[in-house]
């Protein structure tokens, strides 16, 4: 059985969408991890225990690198009464920053 030139190119391009997907969700529940541990340590929650990207593109890395930067935005709060929003920034496999907005304390 041959393929032809388009075969291959739409096998590699299937190929490419699923990798781009489970490599996304990997690093979805990886942030997910990080910024839960994260607000546990600064006395606030995680609300709905999830976080939504909402940027991805191509960045160089400290060592020349070019890698996938992926910004995420979540949301949290330090008294059960108001929502507070925050962002992720996940660069390659590492969390590069955590930013979160300004809240009132307890």
């Amino acid at each position: 059985m041959y393929y032809s030139l388009g075969d291959l190119l739409w096998l590699f391009l299937l190929a490419l969408a699923g990798w781009y997907f489970w490599s996304g969700m990997a690093a979805k529940d990886r942030v997910r991890r990080i910024v839960k541990a994260h607000c546990t340590d600064s006395g606030i929650q995680l609300l709905d225990d999830t976080v939504m990207l909402v940027r991805t593109r191509l960045k160089r890395d400290k060592s020349g690198q070019v890698r996938l930067l992926r910004q995420y935005e979540f949301e949290f709060t330090s008294t059960g009464e108001r929502r507070y929003s925050g962002i992720a920034v996940l660069h390659g496999q590492r969390v590069s920053q955590i930013q979160l907005s300004p809240f009132h304390l307890a």
